[in-house]
């Protein structure tokens, strides 16, 4: 039986998608069977970041009305991981809520996680997810904005819920608006499920439809081996080593920036891209 878990922000542009999905893949290499929710009904974009675009078919609106079959819908992504797109013109206001859970009490039992990225805000998708979840992840963006948003989602969190707040997008070197302590220290530290660094390298690779390929030594691949430990064994770590990832983001994302400086200087000399670049592919998925 499947742990179902959401991910939600109060607020967009925070990375959610991108984490949730990152969790999936870290999961599926540790030998878990897992599957990707994209609860974004009308304004998907998980799909994009995996590779998936072309092959969404079908849907979970598809699947709940009975239109498909279970596998029609679920595509894979890897081994151990798997995706459920949602609809591009449904919204949740129309979407009947026990075909959902009829959806997932059909499927629940074929996994050990279940991610179900909500819609950014407030709205009947978010309540709806919570509703079938058992663990809420709330995720929160380096802005006062992020966290005071944050804080009006956990009100729509039902008694008995298990939730946490993860911190992404953050770095050591302040450059956002918040540092690591400033939103640490508006938290109660028992609700704190870890930091991601910002990584400029998953975030290129998740431009590039090719996430699963983020690499699990980096500083983003091991605080999001610590994030999921905190959230599903609830492990408890000291402050030093979540700031350490941070450094260790930053050095990572000075080196990748002096990379992309390195090959547009080679490229002033009459060097291109090759045409199977994953940049090239890209764009003509587009």
């Amino acid at each position: 039986m499947a742990s179902i878990i959401a991910t939600a922000s109060g607020k967009g542009g925070v990375g959610k998608t991108l984490l949730t999905a990152s969790m999936g893949i870290a999961l599926a290499r540790q030998g878990k069977k897992v599957l990707l929710i994209d609860g974004d009904m009308g304004l998907r974009n998980m799909d994009l970041i995996l590779g998936l675009e072309n092959d969404c078919l079908y849907n979970i609106c598809d699947l709940a009305e009975g239109r498909c079959f279970m596998e029609d819908a679920i595509l894979p992504v890897m081994k151990g991981l798997d995706f459920l797109p949602s609809s591009q013109e449904e919204s949740w206001e129309t979407v009947f809520p026990a075909a959902m859970d009829m959806v997932l009490e059909d499927i629940h039992r074929r996994y050990d996680y279940i991610f179900i990225d909500c819609p950014a805000g407030m709205g009947k998708g978010v309540e709806t997810a919570f509703r079938m979840s058992s663990r809420i992840v709330v995720v929160v963006a380096p802005s006062w904005a992020s966290r005071r948003s944050a804080d009006h989602l956990v009100t729509m969190i039902g008694r008995g819920k298990d939730y946490a707040f993860v911190l992404n997008q953050f770095s050591a070197s302040h450059r956002a608006s918040l540092s690591f302590d400033d939103v640490y220290d508006t938290l109660d530290p028992e609700l704190f499920g870890g930091v991601i660094p910002y990584s400029i390298h998953a975030d290129r690779l998740a431009h590039e439809g090719e996430l699963t390929d983020f690499k699990e030594k980096s500083a983003f691949g091991k605080s999001l081996s610590y994030v999921l430990r905190a959230l599903l064994e609830k492990k408890e770590f000291p402050l030093s080593r979540w700031e350490s990832f941070l450094t260790l983001g930053d050095r990572e994302n000075e080196k990748e920036t002096a990379g992309k400086a390195s090959a547009k200087k080679a490229a002033s000399f009459g060097l291109t891209w090759q045409s199977g670049s994953r940049s090239y592919r890209w764009q003509r998925r587009r």
